[in-house]
């Protein structure tokens, strides 16, 4: 969806012609679109076929924000639903599309009306998840129908029920993990399916907290869903508020659905790996074509962040925005992109590290003041945003949102002199990690903070100046890799050309090692040497100081095959496929017990018996974060006919948290925080373990001063002040000024 804002920043609505009314939801053609509906969710509340129907005040926000979170938790997960955008919180952006007059129920654990139809006892336990079809006929209260029933009657074909069946389930086990890692049961729920222009079944509707039955730690008597309602003999006004509160409760549950950290990760299969906060992307381009240049720019940066993306065009001194939600891919449409013109622009694609992922936090981000404008794109990570959140209103300036990216770009915009001047000043008051694009009415900036923390670099093609996070999107839009930016540096690019202003005595650098470990695309090059060539080098490292009496080196794809690679050639073993990686699955599940755990990994991963039975292995990896998916493929292997297991890591121990943007979770989450080799090879179940030492990554990688941060607990910036990451909301409500809009930003 695009935004397109003025210095005024008027804003045009998307509702068309009213399609459809609902009992709790009002739909509406797209003005802007024929391919688009526009969802209303409204504060009505039903029950018993809506006989039994009041008003919840403030529910529609509250169902619109858990449908939102939802979708995109499948979207992530790879399955296909109608969802574009939430616009507002009860309000949403979906592709329209012929509603299945089914609803499609999944069980896991009996209760309500199932018990009524079958003779079980309440709490009998399903695996697989029982799937049934209800025909949408309110006049006959919805009956169950069979396959037969629904061909006859040309409902669905023979086809389209089986995989309404198999993405119910899967569906479902997506939500039943997300619930899991709170320690909340999802006892059932239903869904709905729709068929878009070529007939493609998408998940459509809604999914919010009439659609499930949810019991926090499994008991029922603690549910949280709309049978609360149900079951409520007396609906007084107290009731309704016990039942709006669980509304509340469930939506900010689901905020941890889109990439929060929610209480009880460390007792689940989560991916086992830190994430990165996003990449940015800039061209100066005159005649060029600067609005599709940049989507191809953050599609080869793409690996640093799926949940947003957007750009900021200038066209004639004024800026436009567009945004959204999900990979870059889904969120342009061709003609929005023709009608992105423009002399320069800017891009970001994001993981959100600190805030939930929602279109108010997409980026860049634009502010406005008189007759100047700014967007600002971001990747870092502010450790003092406290202070300047106070030096911003000490000049007048209300910040409109929880995010350090809006800080700074406020601290510019409301600063004195020149832009550079203005930049130059920001970079003494701001503490942390940052790489910026910034687009003014009148030039291109590149910032990188005086450590350079994060990456970014500088290309050329023909006469266009671009800067990019990583080398390879300037190789994917064929330009040029010139130098980095340096640490420090300010790069200003506009029709005369490009300038730098280098701060005088910077610190020593600290690029974040991880970016060579893990984060940059394995064909990035970092400080003249690729990522897959520094990889290779660990491995070979790792290999010298941890040998090992095997038959063959496995690495885990993918990020663990480069180093894999040098450790066979260092040590003279064949390399060999050992594990099959399954690309099409977002999440691993999450359930209670041992067989479904194990189903859930083999989900991701499945070993080559044939390669692995009977033989010694070297597993490598480049990093263990957490430990809870490391286990299950040495398990699997082992299931494979392994006969010992020897996992080798090309990193040292990560036992401490990061406070620069990047997502590993607190230190005490991390595996080696608090534990000493023997006690995480246990852990791990490998036969031997061995980690690269500090001194062989850095040989691998340059002897070069580099951030270690998350390895040694020592810090290129002091972070004994560094705030909580919802400290700006925390502090906006203690003293009491009006609800921020987001939480912090990446």
């Amino acid at each position: 969806m695009e935004t397109s804002m003025g210095m005024g920043g008027e804003q045009t609505t998307r509702r068309g012609s009213q399609l459809a009314e609902g009992k709790t939801k009002i739909v509406y053609a797209d003005a802007a679109d024929p391919a688009l509906a526009v969802i209303v969710h409204k504060d009505d509340i039903t029950a018993g076929d809506g006989a039994r129907r009041d008003t919840l005040p403030g529910k529609a926000a509250l169902s619109g924000r858990t449908t939102s979170n939802v979708f995109r938790l499948l979207r992530e997960s790879g399955i296909p639903t109608h969802f574009v955008e939430a616009v507002a919180d009860d309000e949403m952006i979906v592709r329209r599309c012929d509603m299945i007059p089914l609803e499609v129920v999944m069980r896991r654990i009996a209760t309500g009306s199932y018990l009524k139809r079958n003779p079980v006892s309440e709490g009998t336990r399903f695996d697989p998840t029982v799937v049934e079809l209800f025909f949408k006929d309110d006049d006959n209260h919805d009956p169950l129908v069979d396959d037969a029933w629904i061909q006859e009657h040309g409902v669905a074909s023979g086809e389209e029920i089986t995989l309404l069946k198999e993405t119910g389930r899967h569906v479902f086990a997506t939500l039943e993990e997300a619930w899991a890692e709170q320690d909340v049961q999802l006892v059932d729920l239903k869904i709905e399916f729709g068929r878009d222009a070529v007939g493609e079944l998408l998940v459509a509707d809604v999914i919010d907290n009439d659609s499930w039955r949810i019991w926090p730690g499994g008991r029922k008597e603690a549910m949280l869903d709309k049978q609360v309602y149900r079951d409520t003999t007396e609906v007084t006004d107290e009731a309704l508020r016990r039942v709006l509160a669980n509304y509340k409760q469930v939506a900010a549950l689901t905020d941890a659905f889109a990439g929060g950290e929610p209480a009880g990760f460390a007792v689940g299969l989560r991916a086992d790996k830190p994430q990165e906060a996003c990449g940015v992307f800039g061209i100066w381009g005159g005649s060029a074509d600067v609005a599709r240049t940049t989507l191809l720019g953050l599609m080869a940066l793409q690996h640093r962040g799926q949940e947003s993306a957007g750009l900021a065009v200038l066209e004639e001194n004024r800026i436009r925005v567009a945004l959204g939600m999900g990979r870059v891919d889904q969120i342009f449409r061709p003609d929005e992109v023709d009608a992105l013109i423009g002399v320069a622009a800017i891009g970001h694609t994001r993981y959100s590290t600190t805030g939930s992922s929602r279109i108010e936090n997409a980026q860049p981000i634009l502010v406005e003041t008189g007759e100047q404008a700014l967007a600002l794109a971001h990747n870092g990570n502010i450790v003092n945003p406290l202070e300047l959140r106070r030096l911003v209103r000490e000049r007048g300036v209300e910040p409109s949102t929880g995010s350090d990216s809006e800080l700074l770009a406020l601290l510019i915009l409301h600063g004195q002199g020149t832009w550079e001047e203005r930049i130059r000043r920001m970079m003494e008051l701001a503490s942390g990690a940052y790489s910026l694009t910034i687009l003014t009415n009148d030039a291109l900036f590149a910032v990188r903070d005086p450590f350079g923390l994060r990456p970014l670099c500088l290309g050329w093609r023909d006469d266009h100046w671009m800067v990019a996070s990583e080398s390879c999107a300037l190789d994917t839009v064929s330009a040029d890799l010139v130098r980095d930016v340096q640490p420090g540096e300010i790069l200003r690019l506009d029709g005369a050309g490009l300038r730098s202003d280098l701060m005088a005595d910077p610190p020593q650098p600290a690029l974040c090692v991880f970016e060579q470990i893990y984060f940059a695309r394995p064909d990035s090059v970092l400080d003249g040497q690729t990522a897959f060539d520094s990889r290779v080098a660990m491995g070979r490292e790792l290999a010298k100081e941890h040998p090992a009496q095997a038959d063959l080196v496995i690495g885990v794809p993918d990020s663990g095959v480069p180093a894999a690679i040098g450790y066979a050639q260092e040590m003279g073993l064949p390399l060999s496929e050992g594990l099959v990686k399954n690309r099409y699955v977002g999440r691993t599940f999450i359930q209670p017990d041992q067989h479904s755990r194990q189903s859930g990994i083999r989900l991701k991963f499945n070993p080559l018996r044939g390669a692995v039975k009977d033989k010694r292995v070297v597993i490598v990896d480049d990093s263990v974060v957490r430990g809870n998916t490391m286990p299950q493929i040495v398990d699997l292997l082992r299931r494979g006919g392994a006969t010992a297991i020897h996992l080798r890591i090309s990193a040292p121990p990560i036992a401490h948290t990061c406070h620069f943007g990047i997502d590993m979770g607190e230190s005490e989450s991390l595996l080696a925080h608090g534990r000493d080799l023997e006690q995480i090879r246990r852990h791990l179940g490998a036969d031997t373990l061995g980690y690269l030492s500090l001194d062989g990554l850095l040989r691998a990688a340059g002897e070069r001063n580099r951030c270690l941060g998350c390895l040694t607990g020592h810090y290129p910036i002091p972070v004994h002040t560094a705030s909580a990451k919802d400290a700006l909301e925390t502090d906006r409500a203690r003293d009491g000024t009006a609800p921020l809009r987001t939480a912090n930003a990446r």
